[in-house]
């Protein structure tokens, strides 16, 4: 078995895992049972479950990012994480409700200060705005998207959370958009 293949098994095994129960209740046996490989296996592609997981989301943030490419407007930063989320919503709820939670937000940030930079790249392109304003307004968007997305979360995912992170989007647009155009 090649590095790669391993590390696929043991990925698809904790993923399959954290959809059907909590982060804190998965082994390292629960996952090299369910990949099929050694224990030793485990252990020399990672230092621990939650080194593991660190790896996944690090793989699906650069996943993330490959959607990203091209930001038009607010809604284009947040919808696709809000896609991936209620698309992978037990396995979400599971980690943020674990102790595994800052490895997960931590990537979240990611996720949203990388988009919001090419969105306030975009809308700056041919403005005067200096590299430090940019910077302040990319921390701002990024500390409320995250906080849009963890209430979200923390509400249990329940609500049909597109039309509200659209109007949200749409706020934020056009404050972006006037703070832009209104140089001092």
């Amino acid at each position: 078995m090649t590095v790669g293949d391993a590390n696929t098994k043991l990925e698809s095994a904790f993923l399959k895992l954290i959809m059907e129960k909590p982060f804190a209740k998965i082994t390292v046996n629960d996952i090299v049972e369910e990949a099929g490989v050694h224990r030793n296996t485990f252990y020399y592609h990672y230092q621990s479950i939650p080194a593991m997981l660190g790896e996944i989301c690090r793989k699906m943030v650069a996943k993330m990012f490959v959607l990203y490419k091209d930001v038009q407007s607010t809604a284009d930063c947040i919808l696709p994480l809000v896609r991936y989320s209620k698309a992978n919503r037990t396995a979400i709820l599971h980690v943020y409700n674990s102790e595994a939670r800052p490895i997960l937000m931590d990537y979240i940030r990611q996720i949203c200060k990388f988009s919001i930079e090419r969105y306030i790249d975009n809308v700056t392109e041919k403005t005067g705005i200096s590299r430090h304003d940019k910077d302040i307004m990319t921390r701002f968007y990024t500390a409320g998207l995250v906080g849009v997305w963890t209430d979200w979360v923390e509400d249990g995912m329940e609500t049909d959370s597109s039309e509200s992170f659209i109007r949200i989007s749409n706020i934020l647009e056009r404050t972006t958009l006037e703070a832009f155009s209104v140089q001092k």
